[in-house]
């Protein structure tokens, strides 16, 4: 006959990790496909080269505005003509609640003539948008 030996220490419950591992490899999953998105939703362009800020700003734009080397407009990888840029706006600044609360970001390729830069700059300036952000890349 064999007794329980009175030092050995009892056994605990065992943890299962299969719910935990899947749930990591989801999470994985769902940040590697959004973020392969979020830059295939990004026009390719040729930005300007410019020193910048050297403080990075982490707050993400209300609305990107992409103007290609021809002067297209793009919102959203959907072309837009400036009129249904204007509807787009007043839409937006219905929803944020205001203007003073929109940041919208304007990517603009180098070679585009500058005069399509300024004309889509004053109709944002029309609907009360002034802190407008536009992207560059760093000058090395």
């Amino acid at each position: 006959m064999r007794f329980k030996q009175p030092n050995s220490a009892p056994r605990g419950v065992p943890i299962d990790m299969t719910p935990m591992i899947d749930i990591v490899f989801q999470l994985l999953i769902f940040f590697l496909v959004t973020s392969q998105m979020a830059e295939s939703s990004r026009a390719q362009l040729n930005l300007p080269k410019e020193q910048g800020e050297n403080e990075t700003s982490t707050d993400s734009a209300s609305f990107t505005i992409n103007i290609q080397a021809d002067g297209t407009v793009l919102i959203n990888d959907n072309v837009v003509s400036l009129e249904a840029l204007d509807v787009l706006v007043e839409e937006a600044i219905a929803q944020a609640g205001g203007a003073e609360r929109l940041q919208p970001l304007v990517r603009v390729d180098r070679t585009c003539d500058a005069a399509r830069l300024n004309e889509v700059l004053t109709r944002l300036g029309a609907r009360g948008l002034l802190a407008i952000r536009l992207a560059t890349e760093r000058s090395q």
